[in-house]
């Protein structure tokens, strides 16, 4: 981006999220220390630079990150505001989990040699507590590995992850001891997709339909259908598509 259109979200996303905040200008001007004049000039687009320490101010004040502002979302970054979105309890769980696997990567070169002429390829595997079946309530789940290699070559690096069915509410799509074989990517028409809606906080197993509305489909004899308005930013706020169903293995 140019320092043009990255001044201009910055000011955008600023104003946008002081009406968040209910905030008045003049009440921003003075979180961030300094005066309502200069405020206004800063967003009028007329200041070529924007202080370091008024991003910084900007973050303590509203929790935006500087590069949310700009409009300049990586994926790491990306990582780091669902992170931020996350129970104190899930976040505890994820940097244990990270831990772990900085402790993997920094064993000692003779084992990362032997690990590379190994043939395996481990991926995560998530095991979801509680019944497994459409609309399950999703609070945790157990994480453990497996090897994909042998599936790779059918289906190339489309597999992410996995997810272990372990009760035979999905019967007859899928049984209790079931892997599925998932692609953390939005489902295309067709696909089996995992949802996970923040409002009620389930998980459903779905075929997804690209009509308009969209819709899931319940892939056994029990369920209606559920819409989601693709037009309608709160509808689609509350649904997190995890990824699709490449395969099932058992």
């Amino acid at each position: 981006m140019t320092h043009i259109e990255i001044t201009q979200n910055f000011i955008e996303n600023l104003e946008k999220a002081r009406e968040e905040l209910g905030w008045t200008q003049a009440q921003m001007a003075e979180k961030l220390q300094m005066s309502l004049s200069s405020y206004k000039y800063m967003i009028s687009g007329k200041s070529a630079k924007i202080p370091i320490y008024v991003a910084y101010l900007v973050y303590q004040t509203t929790g935006k990150f500087f590069f949310e502002l700009c409009g300049d979302i990586v994926p790491e970054m990306s990582l780091l505001m669902d992170y931020r979105q996350l129970s104190k309890e899930r976040q505890q769980a994820i940097r244990t989990s990270i831990a772990m696997e900085r402790a993997i990567a920094a064993q000692s070169p003779e084992a990362i040699a032997q690990a590379k002429d190994t043939p395996e390829e481990l991926l995560p595997l998530y095991t979801i507590l509680g019944n497994m079946e459409d609309g399950m309530y999703y609070d945790t789940s157990n994480v453990e590995y497996f090897n994909v290699a042998p599936y790779r070559a059918f289906y190339g690096d489309e597999i992410t992850c996995g997810v272990r069915v372990t009760t035979n509410h999905l019967h007859p799509a899928y049984h209790a001891g079931d892997i599925l074989l998932v692609c953390q990517r939005p489902p295309r028409d067709g696909d089996t997709g995992l949802f996970l809606n923040k409002k009620n906080r389930r998980l459903y197993i779905r075929r997804f339909r690209q009509t308009e509305p969209c819709r899931l489909e319940p892939i056994t004899a029990y369920g209606e259908p559920i819409t989601v308005d693709s037009y309608d930013y709160n509808d689609m706020y509350q649904w997190v598509k995890f990824g699709y169903v490449v395969a099932k293995i058992r």
